[in-house]
């Protein structure tokens, strides 16, 4: 398996992680980033907290957290044809990241493959939004 890792969206990244939200099969709802200035906003803003996701050493998607009605919910884009361990270990990474609980993810209903992934990682569905699923990952007890 190829090496899978986070770190912070740099300037650098950006027409990468661009692309790679655009030319991902998942859909986000709550994140409108239908161009490159809308991108921009959205990364900079100060509730997002954004990460590239590489692999070995290409930027092949973005993982991010952002700040959603007092809740925190997260974001996950891979360019397609990544493989299916790439997806989950990036969000295994984000979400031992992101160490608030609960932690919300919200995704289309028919993008099975993101329905699949959630629930590997422990995340169970929460309500319906009209076209849209939301999950969360509880708090643990310790």
């Amino acid at each position: 398996m190829a090496h899978i890792a986070l770190r912070p969206l740099t300037d650098a990244d950006r027409d990468a992680a661009f692309q790679a939200v655009h030319d991902s099969r998942s859909a986000w709802p709550n994140a409108v980033v239908g161009d490159r200035p809308a991108f921009d906003g959205w990364a900079d803003r100060d509730d997002v907290d954004a990460q590239v996701i590489v692999q070995d050493d290409d930027v092949v998607g973005i993982a991010a957290a952002m700040d959603r009605g007092g809740d925190r919910e997260i974001l996950l884009a891979l360019v397609p044809g990544i493989g299916e361990e790439a997806p989950s270990e990036a969000l295994r990474l984000l979400t031992a990241h992101e160490a608030e609980r609960p932690l919300y993810a919200c995704v289309a209903a028919d993008d099975d493959p993101s329905h699949d992934l959630l629930a590997r990682i422990g995340f169970v569905e929460h309500e319906r939004d009209g076209e849209d699923v939301v999950y969360v990952l509880p708090p643990t007890l310790e």
